[in-house]
């Protein structure tokens, strides 16, 4: 099967755990995803919110990350994003540093709050910076991923947004969690032809991990997003269920839900082709 993952969190686990990528302890390794036909994977780097030095301890993250994918199969094509618009402090010009390293995605916030927006865990808004910002991420075609806003934040950003997606968020309908998306806001994000990559985390799914996927799954086809699911697993980044704590697990999900009657043409778009055509326009 192809497999392509819009975000993960190893660059982080690799580096301060001081592993490998081909063989590691961690939720991802090469060698656990080398039996995928053909493996597209999202690298994400932390960064919190309220960090010291945000710019250089992304820049240590990712060259160090990179240094380990040379020991990457071949089946595997790397992508890049930050999880964190701390990154850029105040600095718009950073975003062009950020492109030139071959970020594609830039999660606006974690949690917190930042220079750009408020998440979760935060009343703050979109600021003025902020807007600026996502302004500046659509003439470099960065894509503006929307996960961990607040309210607040999320109904201005996709006003302003040309490339939106929630790389790593469920349905709020099948799990009411202040981390996952309404029914409006998904529909806001499809109709600017962004994606939803649905994450394996259980908080945010409830239990049963399998039958919720297929939940969120049916839920969206019911709201006619056929072509705005995929993955965004979030492996390395939260506890998952064992069974689905692992990359090597994930055919055995595509098998399940197969079984549950979607057809191997849409579990496709799902786990590979919806991703892989929204990260091509960038």
């Amino acid at each position: 099967m192809n497999f392509f993952d819009l975000h993960c969190d190893t660059p982080f686990e690799c580096y301060k755990q001081n592993e490998e990528f081909y063989v590691n302890s961690l939720a991802i390794s090469g060698k656990a995803g080398e039996g995928f036909s053909n493996w597209k994977q999202t690298f994400a780097v932390w960064i919190r919110d309220d960090i010291k030095n945000p710019f250089e301890t992304y820049k240590e993250n990712l060259n160090s990350f990179k240094a380990k994918l040379k020991t990457a199969p071949k089946n595997l094509t790397s992508y890049f994003a930050v999880e964190g618009g701390a990154v850029i402090e105040s600095d718009i010009d950073k975003l062009y540093e950020l492109k030139n390293d071959g970020i594609k995605l830039l999660t606006l916030t974690w949690n917190g709050e930042n220079a750009i927006a408020g998440g979760a865990d935060s009343d703050k808004g979109l600021t003025d910076f902020g807007k600026r910002a996502i302004e500046e991420m659509n003439s470099l075609k960065i894509g503006c991923d929307l996960s961990h806003l607040n309210s607040k934040s999320f109904y201005k950003a996709i006003e302003i947004a040309d490339f939106p997606l929630a790389s790593h968020s469920n349905c709020y309908f099948v799990c009411p969690h202040k981390r996952n998306l309404t029914d409006d806001k998904i529909k806001l994000i499809a109709k600017k032809g962004g994606i939803i990559g649905l994450t394996f985390y259980p908080l945010f799914l409830g239990e049963n991990v399998y039958e919720k996927i297929y939940e969120n799954i049916s839920h969206l086809l019911e709201l006619g997003l056929e072509e705005n699911i995929a993955i965004g697993s979030d492996f390395d980044g939260a506890k998952m269920d064992e069974r689905l704590d692992n990359i090597s697990k994930i055919p055995n999900l595509y098998s399940f839900l197969n079984q549950k009657g979607l057809s191997f043409g849409l579990l496709d778009k799902i786990f590979f082709k919806n991703a892989d055509n929204f990260i091509a326009k960038l």
